[in-house]
């Protein structure tokens, strides 16, 4: 049993090392910040539109959201190899720019009411 805790333990910490030393780690931060921008931003435009414009907002948003998640899977994808740090950071880095240009696009359009 000891031997098992003690492969899992170190299963994880090599994880959590390959993480970290790839830059995933850094990368994950930043896309947090920016989506929290984004999040802050959606509220704030959502609170300034009349009850019909606010449910056309939820739905562009969601669908967006699907696009966004879509293409930056398919963009980071590899067809010869089954993924990896490379291709995961790739998908990171492709969330944090769309999600910063929603972001722009969100704030001209609370500039424009």
């Amino acid at each position: 049993m000891k031997k098992i805790i003690f492969f899992l333990f170190l299963l994880c910490t090599s994880i959590s090392f390959s993480q970290s030393v790839t830059g995933e780690d850094e990368l994950n931060e930043e896309y947090k910040k920016v989506d929290k921008e984004l999040n802050s931003v959606y509220n704030k435009l959502k609170n300034e539109l009349k009850e019909t414009d606010k449910k056309n907002l939820l739905e562009a948003q969601k669908a967006w959201i699907k696009f966004r998640d879509l293409n930056c899977k398919f963009k980071s994808q590899d067809p010869g190899d089954g993924g990896g740090p490379y291709e995961n950071k790739m998908k990171i880095d492709c969330l944090i720019q769309s999600t910063i240009e929603r972001t722009k696009e969100l704030k001209n359009l609370i500039g424009g009411l």
